[in-house]
């Protein structure tokens, strides 16, 4: 595992519980670091829509190797609306995806 995966491992981990839980459909800021942030991009199109979460790079990182690649999506997560995945779900799912 590299050191940017770590990182952003490190971040999905620190999320609270609270704020994997009630999304919004309207986008915006869920949470952030100085590193990255979490953001809902609003909903999926199809029958049954789910929340599009992204994990994305922060423009004002001070971690080199990151902010040449500012303000990449580096993992998501389509999120059921019916709130049938815990945090932890969530959490799993946005770490399967990482993609530094």
């Amino acid at each position: 595992m590299g050191k940017n995966t770590k990182r952003v491992k490190e971040f999905i981990e620190s999320i609270p519980d609270s704020k994997l839980a009630g999304f919004s459909k309207n986008t915006g800021l869920i949470y952030k670091d100085n590193d990255f942030r979490l953001d809902m991009q609003g909903m999926t199109t199809g029958n049954p829509q789910k929340h599009n979460l992204q994990v994305q790079i922060n423009k004002e990182t001070t971690v080199t190797s990151l902010k040449k690649a500012a303000p990449a999506t580096v993992a998501m997560a389509h999120v059921p609306d019916d709130e049938s995945m815990t945090p932890q779900q969530i959490r799993d799912a946005l770490i399967a995806d990482i993609r530094v």
